[in-house]
């Protein structure tokens, strides 16, 4: 995202413009190397939907604004991903108000989808699964669990993208873990039940 003044703006334009600070931060270049990766970790930290990609787009957006606060002390990645993270928290928080404005419960069970035994739809149901129960985890146990089980990422980058510690990357993943098991026993007893 380079700025440059066009032939025909007018001169305050170019002058704002050429008083900009020249950025060190190749935004273009970080969304090339990083958005794949950001986008998987918000699609499995909020679910999958359209609201990914602009969830994606306003990671971009916020490096781009706070390029100049980027002292390069964390890597790219790691500076990228605190802010999707922190978009994708306000995300699910939003969601939350909204449903419970709508007075949706987010415990009732979902409806049950009657489908052929494909081997297709059975790994959809099973993703719908997934997707179910790591929205019910807490956040900040989700985030890990997904960044450590899913893209199988190290506790070393983990502590190094949350900015935690790593006793506190293995705490929160065994916590994590431990929860996932539980609502997946949960929902294999409510299937049943049906």
């Amino acid at each position: 995202m380079k700025v440059q003044a066009r032939s025909g703006d007018p001169p305050y334009v170019e002058a704002v413009l050429a008083e900009a600070p020249v950025c060190a931060v190749d935004i273009d270049a970080l969304y090339a190397e990083h958005a794949p990766f950001i986008g998987r970790v918000l699609a499995r930290l909020t679910g999958d939907g359209a609201h990914v990609d602009d969830l994606i787009q306003e990671t971009f957006l916020v490096a781009f604004k706070k390029r100049d606060t980027y002292d390069g002390r964390a890597q790219h990645r790691t500076w990228l991903y605190g802010i999707a993270a922190r978009l994708a928290l306000r995300h699910r928080r939003g969601v939350g108000r909204w449903l419970r404005a709508l007075g949706v419960l987010g415990d009732e069970p979902a409806e049950r989808i009657v489908v052929a035994p494909d081997r297709d739809l059975d790994r959809a149901r099973a993703s719908a699964v997934v997707h179910e129960v790591l929205s019910r985890m807490p956040f900040k146990q989700r985030e890990v669990f997904v960044l450590y089980e899913l893209e199988e990422l190290e506790g070393p980058q983990i502590a190094e993208l949350l900015g935690i510690p790593q006793n506190t990357v293995w705490t929160r993943l065994h916590h994590a873990r431990k929860r996932f098991q539980e609502l997946i026993r949960k929902h294999a007893q409510r299937g049943a039940g049906s």
